[in-house]
């Protein structure tokens, strides 16, 4: 069985939005309370990096849900009505 175009979204999706709130914790983690001009670059850079991360991985999920009801909803409205 192949899987369809939907999962593969929504299983890419999900594991970006996880593996980029893995890299917040671990590389952006919370700013620091007064660093340095280069230390503030630093954390900004792994903040966006990490934030584009999950914004990628959340619209990848959203098409992938979106595309799977509006499968799901086609095949109910073909289906043949038995009165």
């Amino acid at each position: 069985m192949r899987p369809s175009i939907s999962a593969l979204l929504i299983l890419s999706g999900a594991a970006l939005v996880v593996s980029g709130f893995a890299y917040d914790l671990s590389f952006a983690g919370l700013p620091y309370q007064d660093p340095t001009p280069a230390i503030q670059e630093r954390w900004l850079v792994h903040k966006h990096m990490a934030d584009s991360m999950m914004l990628i991985g959340t619209t990848a999920l959203g098409i992938g849900v979106v595309w799977r009801a509006v499968l799901w909803i086609a095949r109910m409205l073909q289906r043949p009505r038995s009165d």
